[in-house]
């Protein structure tokens, strides 16, 4: 070993005390060997940004935690740099070194390659390593990070203070190794050359890595603000403000510094360190973990794009969540957008240094605000700041995606069209919960109680709620969609549009809603199927919520052998626990008792969990909806054809595709409803016999998991047969106005509720109803002039006899019944105008 190889290794030595004292470092992703495909085999040597005593040390901690070479000072004097040894490409700063770059490294770069042409058989690798301390950005403007630096390429001075004040929050990110048989590398070709190469990309690799991890550098706020209310969008809506006579220009300007002061957030490097400390403890206390799957293709594509999260909204845990998990994957924590009604205090000012920008639930009528809006988040994007909102507008309080209000897509296109340095790549997010801490309320608001606005008095109550415990967390990332990309599948010159900004695009609003659709049905592909929502889909198939315990377990288990054998989406998450281990969990949690009965024990649901399970069990409906489809048709039929049977689906299908956000196109639906009918034929769901499908005997257990699996999608039929009865008992001079259909449809809805005993509030919920109503008319089903109201079509009529051939023949004449007694009520309550006698 050579002399400085000598010394390098003593100051390692000295080094090793304080950093055991001082340093806990975390890793990303947490799996390397597994998430890169690492082997021992491998003869693996780490490159780092910047030369550093203390990134050898921590390497060699997590090569020994992690099974990898031990990171070791590279001897420069040897033919091969050993496994473990440390490239680096610049030089540790010094105010008298002008020239950073280490040559060093190529050389070692050029021995590997000689080194790989000559041993095929061995796989050399490049494990590109970073570093960061304290993880902040940083000022634009600021005059102490010229001394006192967060990242990597820090003096000796400079780095003792970050270890002293940062050594608790250290992240070593590992990136994608570089494999030296990778067919980008000609081995044949000048080595040197490839080093270049090489070296190259890997400061490429370094800096998308940095911005990626800990974001871009943030702006000062008096700059922001200034910035903002002198950009050219605003200044034009001042100066058409101040044309009308009403205000002057300086007042208009000071109104707009007001609103970017409302708006803007104050991201805090230091809160997010004190936000990750505490809600660590908070989520050890209350969750029994948090599971984060499909994100290995997120970090890659982080570097290279503007990223906006686009989450499910269950809780108000969501946004917390997925900041504090982002930031222990090492992604920076995203810049969230947050309804004004939780900017009070000290909420607000806390989630505002979190990195929350505020906005009002309309922009109607004050487009000042709305132009320092878009500027405000046109700067987020094209600065490259990771951004998250939530395209349902608000929770969702029956467990289904709700419909996505446009708006921020609309900016965000329209930002897109304004010119970007990254292209926009949108992540669904779904969140679930096993349990979560606003039950109660949600069940209270189901009921029709008024929702209770955020205030601090509410947050106080928010400590009993932390007493409980509430099972798993589950954060699943979608397939990630890019802006582009779906702008000119849908045949759009959006690069034409960005040409002339000053007209608002014809093809933009039908652009977004179809935008906000494709993304909910990616969030829905990524769902997580655990073990509250399977159990209550279980049990709110049968009559009184109860279920025998063995037959619950069994019912389980085909649920779960079902999803595996015809998935539904290669994103979704399927439990691998077992029915009883499943069962086991749901009674952990308090969601269902368990009672003895001389026949045997007995699994219910009961009391205000009776309403919540119609929540957990909407949040799976989607995956188990085609299954459910298809086992109601054999309710009433006792045999019926494949190619039947796949007409019948096709036929409501649309309804479903629109309402739970369905993955399948119409074309691509013929291929999944052939790997469900096989599953239910491999199970002994359905019995085959030359291409006749038929139900199990009714004295089979089989029989009776199918019949409950059918009562999943019963209730959307049932509303779907409501609006289609209201149409089809019109008289032939009479028609029915879109508003009135929904609204009727919702009346009969409710009455059928309560006639029956349904115990589940988004039965008659209006949303659902005006999502029908549109796929009526999308689909030609009803003859409709606007301002006439609307008719059946003939093709109508079979439509509805195939929706009632799906239900019970007591639903049906329940259905009738509530029909007739409405519109009874409808005329009796019409005012009689009398007839005057004539002058």
């Amino acid at each position: 070993m050579s002399l400085s190889s000598s010394i390098k290794s003593f100051s390692l030595a000295i080094l090793r005390l304080p950093l055991k004292l001082l340093v806990r470092e975390k890793r990303a992703p947490s799996d390397p060997v597994s998430e890169f495909h690492l082997s021992e085999d491998d003869h693996i040597v780490y490159v780092l940004r910047t030369q550093s005593m203390t990134s050898i040390e921590l390497l060699k901690r997590q090569g020994e935690q992690l099974g990898l070479p031990i990171g070791k000072v590279t001897d420069h004097k040897r033919s091969i740099p050993a496994q473990g040894s440390c490239l680096f490409l610049n030089k540790r700063p010094s105010i008298f070194r002008r020239n950073k770059v280490n040559a060093e490294h190529k050389d070692s770069i050029v021995k590997l390659l000689n080194a790989q042409k000559a041993n095929p058989d061995t796989k050399f690798k490049l494990v590109p390593v970073s570093v960061y301390w304290g993880r902040n950005p940083g000022k634009e403007r600021s005059f102490f990070r010229y001394f006192i630096s967060s990242i990597e390429e820090s003096g000796r001075l400079g780095k003792f203070l970050i270890i002293l004040f940062s050594g608790r929050q250290c992240l070593l990110q590992y990136g994608q190794p570089i494999e030296l048989t990778s067919p980008e590398i000609d081995l044949n070709a000048n080595a040197e050359r490839n080093a270049h190469k090489l070296s190259r990309i890997m400061r490429v690799h370094f800096n998308r890595a940095w911005v990626a991890t800990v974001g871009p550098r943030t702006e000062n706020r008096r700059d922001l603000i200034a910035g903002i209310v002198a950009s050219d969008s605003v200044q034009e809506v001042i100066q058409r403000e101040k044309s009308k006579g009403k205000r002057t220009e300086q007042d208009l300007n000071k109104e707009a510094g007001k609103y970017v002061k409302e708006i803007a957030a104050n991201f805090s490097p230091r809160m997010i360190r004190f936000l990750s400390s505490l809600l660590t403890r908070v989520w050890y206390k209350i969750y029994a973990g948090i599971e984060v799957n499909n994100l290995k293709e997120v970090r890659q594509m982080a570097k290279d794009h503007e990223i906006i999260y686009v989450p499910c909204h269950r809780s108000h845990a969501d946004y917390l969540l997925l900041s504090y998990q982002l930031y222990h994957e090492g992604l920076a924590p995203p810049h969230i957008a947050a309804g004004i009604n939780l900017n009070f205090w000290p909420v607000g000012s806390i989630l505002r240094r979190g990195g929350a920008f505020f906005l009002r639930r309309s922009f109607r009528g004050n487009r000042l605000y709305a132009a320092v809006f878009n500027e405000y988040l046109y700067r987020l994007f094209n600065k490259g700041t990771p951004v998250e909102y939530f395209q349902e507008g608000g929770r969702s309080r029956t467990g289904r995606l709700l419909t996505p209000k446009t708006g921020m897509l609309a900016m965000t296109v329209q930002s897109l069209l304004r010119g970007l340095k990254k292209p926009i790549l949108f992540v669904p997010v779904y969140i679930g919960y096993e349990r979560m801490f606003e039950g109660k309320s949600y069940v209270g608001e189901l009921r029709g109680k008024t929702k209770q606005k955020e205030s601090f008095g509410q947050l106080l109550g928010v400590r009993k709620a932390l007493k409980r415990f509430y099972g798993k967390v589950y954060l699943n990332f979608g397939e990630p969609l890019k802006l582009q990309d779906f702008l000119e599948q849908r045949n759009i010159d959006w690069q034409q549009a960005s040409l002339d900004q000053e007209d608002r695009p014809e093809w933009l609003s039908n652009s977004v809603s179809a935008l906000g659709d494709e993304i909910n049905r990616r969030i829905n592909s990524s769902a997580s199927v655990n073990s509250v929502c399977l159990v209550s889909l279980s049990l709110l198939g049968t009559p009184r919520q109860a279920m025998d315990k063995q037959e619950l377990i069994s019912h389980l288990d085909m649920l779960i052998t079902l999803a595996k054998s015809a998935p539904y989406s290669p994103y979704i998450n399927l439990p691998q626990n077992s029915g009883l281990e499943l069962l086991n969990t749901a009674l952990k949690l308090g969601m269902v008792q368990e009672f003895s009965d001389p026949a045997g024990d007995v699994v219910s649901i009961e009391g205000d969990e009776a309403v919540l399970s119609t929540y957990y069990s909407n949040n799976i409906l989607h995956v188990y909806a085609l299954p459910s489809l298809i086992a109601a048709i054999f309710q009433r039929h006792e045999k019926v054809s494949r190619e039947q049977v796949i007409d019948l689906v096709q036929l409501i299908y649309p309804f479903l595709y629109q309402e739970l956000y369905i993955r399948w196109t119409h074309d691509e639906l013929d291929e999944q409803l052939h790997h469900i009918i096989d599953s239910f034929v491999t199970l002994g769901l359905l019995k085959e016999s030359q291409n006749q499908l038929m139900a199990p005997a009714d004295e089979d257990s089989n029989w009776s998991r199918l019949m409950t699996l059918a009562q999943a999608v019963q209730p959307a039929l049932q509303r779907y047969a409501i609006s289609l009865t209201l149409l089809h008992s019109l008289r032939e001079d009479e028609t029915l106005r879109r508003a009135e259909l929904e609204q009727e449809s919702q009346k009969l809805a409710q009455r059928i509720a309560a006639l029956h005993g349904i115990n589940a509030p988004e039965f008659f919920d209006k949303n659902l109803f005006r999502n029908l109503v549109k796929v009526l008319k999308d689909e030609d089903w009803v003859d409709h002039t606007e301002g006439a109201g609307m008719r059946p079509t003939e093709a109508c009529r079979l439509l509805y006899n195939t929706v009632l051939s799906l239900l019970s023949v007591p639903v049906q004449q329940g259905l009738q019944q509530a029909s007739r007694s409405l519109k009874q009520t409808k005329q009796s309550t019409q005012p009689v105008v009398e007839n005057k006698p004539e002058k």
